[in-house]
């Protein structure tokens, strides 16, 4: 696999990469990926079509979709430091 190019994005980084007859494009924000592949064709050969595809309202659909990935990580975490105070609860005290 390799990369074929960037696309510029305030939020997100975006990456377009070129793999067995496919375009996976990789959408990046803050830990989280999305990736989406796309087969190569006849209007899709190169990282100029991939670029022109990724329409505006596409982007906007796959940030909006980090939002609740966002919220199932963060409630992991929470889960996580809960179990991790309640562990240090249960620890006798020194005296």
């Amino acid at each position: 696999m390799r990369i074929l190019g960037r696309l510029d994005h305030p939020v997100m980084q975006i990456t377009v990469f070129e793999n067995d007859g496919r375009f996976p494009v990789q959408f990046e924000l803050g830990g989280l990926r999305q990736t989406f592949r796309f087969r190569k064709s006849a209007s899709l050969n190169n990282f100029g079509d991939v670029k022109r595809m990724l329409d505006d309202a596409f982007i906007d659909q796959v940030l909006e979709q980090f939002r609740p990935m966002q919220r199932i990580q963060s409630a992991l975490l929470n889960r996580q430091i809960q179990e991790e105070q309640s562990a240090a609860d249960e620890l006798p005290d020194i005296i």
